[in-house]
């Protein structure tokens, strides 16, 4: 999701308020990334959480791929700014195939860094990586989404789900899944824009965000929509808080469903390119 707009309010904002500052927790929250209940210190770190996380994708008997398929039809948050594409060489003629592309960074399944609301904020080729290989939780909205297009995944939701299954594991990337990706390929549909040309589907709360990036210790969010916020969303409240936090977003995940139910890791495969806000990426989950 990006648009002049978009950007312009999140400047406003972020001069006005500044960007949001968070505490890190005093102990990292293992959840399921522990056997045997096993607790561990903060004083772990990061790199040993990743090496966590990556034990626990060993015990996968399955990779699942959590992103749409590229194509010029993608659903955009701006009319008019889809990808375009040309063959550039051919096997039979060049010996080789190659296309030539024209797209936004935020186009498809992709991926927003801080960089993408934050001016100075960190860029994808400078993001650690450690933070892209993470344990998942899916919170499930789709009943709320089925009766509302502009449901929120609410701080209530949150609970339930921890409720249910423990609390949110340290590093983790907390996914809503609402079943808007079935609309994907009806780019309409997926908009969802009125009359006037405001988008109606789901997404976080921005008191869920809050509560996320300030009571759990997460690596970031994802949603099966076209934004992390509502899609009448003016003030983008979830970006301004998740992404000035150091967190990342991806926004038009496929395939949630097929997670919802089970522990996974997630590989995030985004480029990185020179300065980049984000960009279209490759989801994996090990489940």
């Amino acid at each position: 999701m990006c648009s002049p707009n978009v950007a312009q309010t999140v400047r406003e904002r972020i001069a006005r308020e500044g960007v949001p500052q968070v505490s890190r927790r005093n102990f990292l929250r293992m959840g399921g990334l522990t056997a045997g209940g096993v607790a561990v210190a903060s004083m772990l770190g990061p790199n040993k959480l990743n090496r966590m996380a990556i034990a626990r994708a060993q015990e996968a008997t399955e990779v699942i791929d959590l992103s749409h398929v590229f194509s010029v039809n993608v659903p955009t948050y701006l009319l008019g700014e889809g990808p375009t594409r040309e063959t550039f060489v051919t096997v039979e003629q060049d010996g080789f195939y190659i296309q030539k592309w024209n797209f936004g960074e935020h186009a498809g399944t992709h991926v927003d860094i801080p960089a993408h609301f934050v001016a100075d904020g960190t860029t994808v080729d400078n993001y650690d990586a450690v933070n892209l290989v993470s344990p998942a939780v899916v919170i499930d909205i789709s009943a709320k989404a089925a009766e509302v297009a502009d449901a929120t995944l609410d701080v209530a939701d949150i609970e339930a789900w921890e409720s249910a299954n423990g609390e949110i594991p340290a590093g983790a990337v907390v996914f809503l899944y609402s079943g808007w990706d079935a609309k994907w390929n009806e780019p309409e549909a997926f908009r969802n824009a009125d009359a006037d040309g405001v988008q109606h589907y789901p997404g976080f709360s921005p008191e869920a965000a809050s509560f996320l990036v300030e009571q759990r210790d997460i690596h970031g969010i994802g949603v099966d929509t076209l934004s992390l916020d509502i899609g009448a969303s003016t003030t983008f409240d979830v970006h301004v808080t998740v992404l000035g936090a150091g967190k990342f977003g991806i926004e038009g995940v496929a395939n949630l469903a097929a997670i919802k139910e089970r522990q996974a890791t997630v590989i995030v495969g985004v480029p990185r390119w020179e300065e980049g806000s984000g960009g279209p990426a490759r989801i994996l989950a090990l489940a």
